[in-house]
């Protein structure tokens, strides 16, 4: 048993069982013993593997994405770059070096990274040496009225849901016990998940894509099905194999499928563009195809194999392609 799971187990047996929500705000975020607070998330050697760690073409075409936006808003001199949960910063190095080829922009950007983990903090200093970063804990303390850029890769799935249990025709919290050391769900059943944690994050973005313009990229694995959105998505992630949610906590990776449609109801649909596609399509509808065979021209045949590879997993149905989904959200 580790030092979290006694905490955990300590506060059950003072207060009364505890809400998923309140699980998952120890496991991944305890100031001391949280998953973001004490493990290196990302990577090989890790729990998981991102899309940024895949491939340079995945930053590297959000970056052209944002190059075209800014054209078309009239190429603002000062721009802002916020990414929400930017890993070991491989997706900001592979933006900024495809920025540097566009001068007039370039010059411009003031960056800005949401992060709480020290550890990938101090990963991102390295990666992100003299460039202009500036390191924040929240959304509120980022300079208004200008234009900004959001740029979200599997952030979302990551934010303390709570979980709730259908019993004799009632929705309740579901709720974790323990007994001799051992933490279980108290109640079975139908299971339906809500996200209070989406709000905060999500309605900032609206205000200030409408107060200043600018664009979003959410990205993440999720769905946005209509109607009442049932089932248990809940799932931990350790060594790149799924784990008991309950086991270990603050030592595995715990995510939920994003409802991007509870996403999408918080933004303006009046004054923003809002789109909705898999990962593979926003992939190729940049040109990945493209990018892939320029990656691929000065490398040698086992390193064009690797980008092949990788490039081929962003968009692949089977793989990331279909299970990942991109909100995109564009200012008028």
């Amino acid at each position: 048993m580790n030092q979290l799971q006694s905490l955990i187990i300590q506060e059950i047996q003072e207060k009364g069982p505890m809400t998923v929500k309140r699980f998952m705000e120890l496991a991944l975020y305890h100031p001391l013993y949280g998953y973001y607070k004490s493990q290196t998330a990302l990577g090989k050697q890790a729990d998981y593997i991102t899309a940024p760690e895949l491939s340079q073409a995945f930053g590297e075409l959000l970056a052209l994405w944002m190059i075209d936006l800014w054209q078309r808003l009239g190429k603002p001199s000062v721009v802002q770059v916020i990414e929400l949960g930017p890993g070991r910063g491989t997706m900001m190095q592979d933006i900024l070096r495809m920025a540097r080829k566009f001068p007039e922009f370039y010059k411009g950007i003031a960056v800005y990274l949401l992060e709480t983990s020290p550890i990938l903090k101090g990963i991102q200093k390295d990666h992100l040496q003299n460039e202009p970063i500036f390191w924040v804990d929240e959304l509120q303390e980022i300079p208004k009225g200008r234009v900004t850029f959001f740029l979200a890769n599997e952030f979302f799935d990551a934010l303390p849901i709570e979980q709730h249990v259908k019993v004799q025709g009632e929705w309740n919290h579901r709720l974790i016990s323990e007994k001799d050391g051992e933490l279980y769900f108290s109640a079975g059943g139908e299971i339906k998940e809500t996200c209070e944690s989406y709000a905060s994050h999500i309605i900032e973005i609206n205000k200030r894509l409408i107060a200043d313009k600018g664009g979003a990229l959410i990205i993440d694995y999720g769905d946005d099905f209509e109607g009442e959105r049932i089932g248990d998505t809940l799932q931990a992630l350790h060594h790149h194999r799924y784990a008991d949610v309950l086991k270990n906590p603050g030592e595995q990776d715990l995510t939920h499928h994003v409802n991007f449609l509870a996403l999408k109801d918080y933004l303006d649909k009046k004054n923003l563009k809002i789109s909705l596609t898999s990962q593979g399509q926003f992939l190729q509808s940049l040109g990945l195809e493209l990018w892939v065979e320029k990656l691929c021209e000065k490398a040698d045949i086992e390193m064009i194999m690797k980008i092949k590879t990788a490039a081929a997993r962003l968009i692949a149905p089977g793989e990331m392609g279909q299970l990942f989904k991109v909100l995109e959200v564009e200012s008028h």
